[in-house]
C-alpha cells in the first residue's frame, strides 16, 4: 500500500487529513460494520452532545471514497467494501511500518497515539508472522479470516494432510471450524472424526490447506450454543486449570511488554509511585508465551499472590529451559 495515496492534494487543511486517515484506520480496524453513532463518537457527538458531526462524516467519507479511491458501504452501517485489500492480514511490515511514521504529523495528540498504536500492533504482528512462518502459512492465514472467522454459515471442511502432535500420522482431517486465531495461526474445531465432537486446536503449519465442502455442520452440533472462552494469548480454556498472574512491572519491563503483548497494554493499570508501579493481572492456560520473558526481566518485574502460576512456571522452566542451559554451559 503506497503512503502517499493518502495524502491527498486536494484536502489544503492538514487537521482534515488528520482526521481522515484516522476514520480510515477505524473502519480498518472495526470487526463488524460500524453504524454512524460510533462514528459519531471518534468525532466527538452523538448522544448527549449538542453539535452535529454527520455532515463532517458524510464528507470524510467521500473523501476516502471518490479522492482515495477506497470502495465504502453505505447506508444505515458502514465499511470498508473490499477490506481483505487493506486489512492487517495483508498488510506487509514496511507497508504498516510507512503509514505509522505518516501519522506521526497528526497535530492532534490523542488522535496521533490512537492511530499509531494501531499501526504499531499492525506491523508488531506482521513483522512477527513474516520472520517465524513461510509464505504458505501465511496465505492459509488470510484465507482463514475470510472462509471461517467472517463466515456467516459453518461449513464442513478437510485439513489436508495434517500431522498430528501425538503422532507420526499424515492424514486429512474432517473439522467444523468455529473460530481461527490469527495470533497463534490455529484454528479451533469439532472434530467430526472423533467420536465426542470434541473441539480441539488444529495448527496452520502442520497442514498443507483447507478444503471448503459443500455440507453445513451437523444439527447435533447445537452451534448456537457453543461458547469459545479464551485466554489472553489465545488458547482454548475448555476444562483446563486456570493459572492466575499477578504481575507488578517497572518502567523498563513496562516498556518492553509494550513492544512484546501489544494487545495486553490496555489491560494495565498504575497502582502507586513505587519501584514497579504497573500492575496487570491475568488468566493463563499456559506459561509458555509469557515463560521467557519473565525470565529475561526477572529484575525488573514482582509475582504477587499466583502461586499455581509460580508452580507451572517452574516446571516449565525445569523441563524445557535448565536443560538446554546445562548443554550451552557445559
Amino acid at each position: 500500500m503506497d503512503k502517499s495515496k493518502f495524502k491527498s492534494k486536494t484536502i489544503k487543511a492538514q487537521p482534515t487529513q488528520e482526521k481522515v486517515l484516522t476514520l480510515l484506520v477505524y473502519l480498518l480496524e472495526a470487526k463488524h460494520r460500524v453504524s454512524m453513532l460510533s462514528l459519531e463518537k471518534l468525532y466527538g457527538g452523538g448522544e448527549g452532545v449538542d453539535q452535529d458531526k454527520r455532515r463532517t462524516i458524510f464528507r470524510h467519507l467521500d473523501i476516502i471514497e471518490k479522492k482515495w479511491g477506497i470502495d465504502l458501504i453505505r447506508g444505515d452501517h458502514y465499511e470498508v467494501k473490499k477490506k481483505a485489500a487493506f486489512a492487517v492480514n495483508d498488510l506487509n511490515s514496511m507497508e504498516a511500518q510507512a503509514l505509522y511514521f505518516s501519522a506521526q504529523d497528526i497535530t492532534d495528540p490523542d488522535m496521533r497515539l490512537m492511530t499509531q498504536s494501531k499501526l504499531l500492533r499492525m506491523y508488531q504482528e506482521r513483522r512477527k508472522k513474516e520472520d517465524l512462518f513461510p509464505k504458505k502459512t501465511l496465505e492459509l492465514a488470510d484465507w482463514c479470516e475470510v472462509h471461517i472467522n467472517a463466515a456467516k454459515s459453518r461449513w464442513q471442511m478437510i485439513l489436508k494432510n495434517y500431522t498430528s502432535i501425538n503422532s507420526v500420522d499424515i492424514k486429512d482431517r474432517l473439522v467444523v471450524p468455529l473460530s481461527f486465531n490469527a495470533e497463534n495461526l490455529e484454528v479451533y474445531a469439532y472434530d467430526l472424526q472423533d467420536p465426542k465432537l470434541t473441539i480441539k486446536v488444529f495448527k496452520l503449519d502442520r497442514m498443507d490447506g483447507i478444503v471448503k465442502l459443500k455440507e453445513r455442520a451437523p444439527k447435533e452440533l447445537n452451534l448456537t450454543k457453543t461458547v469459545l472462552q479464551r485466554d489472553p494469548f489465545g488458547y482454548l480454556l475448555g476444562e483446563r486449570v486456570v493459572l492466575t498472574l499477578d504481575l507488578r512491572l517497572d518502567l523498563k519491563a513496562f516498556v518492553l511488554f509494550s513492544l512484546h503483548f501489544s494487545k495486553l497494554v490496555p489491560r494495565i493499570e498504575k497502582i502507586s509511585d513505587a519501584a514497579k508501579p504497573y500492575r496487570i493481572e491475568l488468566e493463563l492456560v499456559k506459561v509458555d508465551p509469557i515463560a521467557g520473558w519473565l525470565l529475561g526481566l526477572i529484575n525488573h518485574i514482582e509475582i504477587v499472590d499466583s502461586p499455581a502460576f509460580m508452580d507451572a512456571w517452574k516446571k516449565h522452566y525445569e523441563y524445557h529451559i535448565a536443560p538446554k542451559l546445562k548443554t550451552i554451559f557445559n
